[in-house]
């Protein structure tokens, strides 16, 4: 069955990180193996019969519009929107609003992800919450390089050796239900969706956080990206 809820992608960065190989390719375009990024991305969401897409675009916009053109080829639908200014990850929002029905959700999500998530039960979640917006959270721990030490008055009082840090961070995947209150994005301007959460958490608005468990990558430089291949290539053998 056919899902109409619409997937936003954010796909106008720079990709500095990828320098020098980013002054040829986008960074959405960088291959994993044969195919790029934005493919896998765009096939992940297809597996669960996602198939209407709005890319927001910006450096290179010309080299993503002739690869993946109308998503014909993908057996999808593709609209793109020009960000002629970095609007940041929420900034993009405003010029899309009208494609999506009142009170209908939409996924926003970073160009450089790779991920097995299944799309329809994070879709199925912000549904049964009745959520204004939903963000897609990893658990990630972090192991400190050196042994901290509690000190109260000059005496040492407890010494942990490279202790472990857990942290809920954001996916850079969202749900986001269409309501009068996408009103807090300005026009044109760069806005972020840290911001756009806050707002809605000072509005008393209903924020939901989805746990993903499946795999989750965000691809920001080339040493991400060789992990993701790695990964894949282990898979299929």
């Amino acid at each position: 069955m056919l899902n109409k809820t619409k997937v936003l992608i954010l796909a106008g960065g720079k990709g500095k990180r990828f320098n020098p190989f980013s002054f040829v390719i986008p960074k959405p375009l960088m291959p994993i193996n044969e195919n790029p990024i934005l493919m896998y991305l765009i096939n992940s969401f297809k597996k669960y019969n996602f198939k209407e897409f709005l890319i927001s675009t910006g450096h290179q916009s010309e080299l993503i519009k002739a690869y993946l053109g109308t998503g014909n080829k993908l057996g999808v639908k593709i609209k793109y929107y020009y960000e002629n200014k970095p609007l940041g990850t929420a900034g993009p929002i405003y010029f899309i609003k009208k494609e999506i029905k009142n009170n209908d959700y939409f996924y926003l999500i970073n160009g450089d992800i790779f991920t097995k998530l299944n799309f329809s039960k994070m879709l199925n979640f912000a549904k049964k919450g009745k959520y204004d917006l939903v963000i897609g959270y990893i658990k990630k721990s972090y192991k400190n390089s050196y042994g901290i030490i509690n000190i109260e008055k000059n005496e040492v009082k407890k010494i942990i050796e490279k202790p472990k840090n857990i942290f809920n961070i954001s996916s850079g995947i969202y749900l986001i239900k269409k309501t009068n209150k996408l009103n807090l994005i300005p026009k044109n301007k760069f806005f972020t969706m840290p911001q756009l959460i806050q707002k809605y958490l000072s509005k008393n608005l209903k924020v939901g956080a989805y746990k993903i468990t499946d795999y989750w990558a965000s691809i920001e430089s080339m040493e991400n990206l060789l992990k993701v291949e790695k990964k894949i290539n282990k898979k299929s053998k």
